[in-house]
């Protein structure tokens, strides 16, 4: 399997205030991150699902601090002196989303895993976007009521195999809709736009 970044088409507005973190050092490519992460001991999870999280983080209704979220994607790995670099990556993918999101929706391109034969593999960027949410469930919850977000957001989750049983695409028997659901991928970055543009107004509303 290998990394690949998805499509999109459409485009949707911007509506985010946020702070930049950067920080001076190494990065690395997305095919060195990944191989990074792959021996690591105890494991963590993967590029891609490291990018539905952090759509998560930078789309979804709460402002979370970074040092809170890279611990939850890098566990015990988080404050090692050997994973600055990994750690400088991710702040800088979580940017760029925030940035393109924000102020260019056309150009975000979510990371997935593809086949060999080019199949696309939503399963991991489903499943860091679900582990994501549960920083702060409770503030997704309202969102998640209104059909007009929570029908989409569904589309994603369907794909998830963390959510308590088996994805949804598994549980489906009819072809037409495992066929639906199966091209889920091309939607994702509207899913994304749509969602970031709901809860802009919640993220910059302070919590009671």
């Amino acid at each position: 399997m290998e990394l690949a970044a998805g499509g999109r088409t459409g485009k949707g507005a911007g509506g985010m205030n946020f702070k930049r973190r950067t920080s001076p050092g190494r990065t690395l490519s997305l095919e060195q991150l990944e191989r990074w992460l792959d021996e690591l001991d105890p494991p963590v999870a993967g590029v891609s699902s490291i990018d539905g999280f952090l759509a998560a983080v930078a789309a979804g209704p709460s402002v979370i601090d970074p040092d809170v979220w890279i611990r939850s994607i890098l566990r015990d790995h988080a404050q090692s002196a050997r994973s600055a670099p990994a750690r400088r990556t991710i702040l800088k993918r979580y940017n760029r989303i925030c940035i393109e999101l924000a102020e260019k929706p056309e150009a975000y391109a979510p990371i997935y895993m593809r086949t060999k034969e080019g199949e696309v593999l939503l399963e991991d960027f489903a499943n860091g976007f679900f582990t994501a949410m549960h920083l702060d469930l409770e503030a997704w919850k309202p969102f998640i009521a209104d059909p007009q977000f929570g029908y989409p957001l569904a589309a994603l989750l369907g794909h998830s195999t963390i959510t308590g049983g088996p994805s949804w695409s598994d549980q489906l028997g009819d072809p037409s809709a495992n066929l639906a659901l199966a091209d889920t991928w091309r939607m994702v970055p509207q899913i994304i736009s749509l969602i970031h543009d709901q809860c802009a107004f919640a993220r910059m509303t302070p919590a009671a």
